[in-house]
């Protein structure tokens, strides 16, 4: 990858990731594995704002502080057709830039490369060179704008 690449990292999707509840930990690992192993994309970590309420109540003000601090940048309350419509607009215009814009996600959005998110010990992996859309087929055929959190 090269520094003409945005990486929007879904928090939602990364903090719920194989887990019962979502944890900001685990989203603050993941952010830091991804700079780590790709230190030369732009990382922009989206967010629905309903977030907050599906974390324990121990992170809920961090997550607040993530917002305040740009860490995360939440969707506006009533956004049109939801969380997965604003992350590709946001896309759209990184990408109106010359900017090759890869997400970390599992909500079903099309025309956008989607990167796997995977774990190698403790440590998480991001397949950015191996992201590839989504086909118009594998949406419809999925049943669902989203894949439910916990079944991967």
């Amino acid at each position: 990858m090269t520094t003409d690449t945005t990486v929007l990292l879904d928090a939602d999707t990364v903090a719920g990731w194989r887990r019962s509840t979502p944890s900001l930990e685990q989203l603050h690992s993941a952010i830091e594995d991804l700079r780590r192993q790709h230190p030369d994309v732009e990382v922009a970590v989206v967010a629905d704002p309903s977030l907050k309420w599906a974390l324990p109540s121990g992170e809920q003000q961090r997550f607040e502080d993530d917002i305040v601090s740009r860490t995360v940048v939440c969707a506006p309350a009533g956004t049109r057709d939801g969380h997965g419509a604003w992350i590709a607009a946001v896309a759209a215009a990184a990408g109106a830039g010359g900017r090759r814009v890869v997400v970390v996600t599992d909500r079903a959005v099309l025309d956008l490369p989607i990167a796997r998110l995977g774990r190698n010990g403790d440590r998480f992996s991001f397949d950015l060179a191996g992201a590839a859309p989504l086909s118009p087929d594998a949406i419809r055929d999925s049943g669902s704008s989203r894949h439910h959190r916990g079944r991967r």
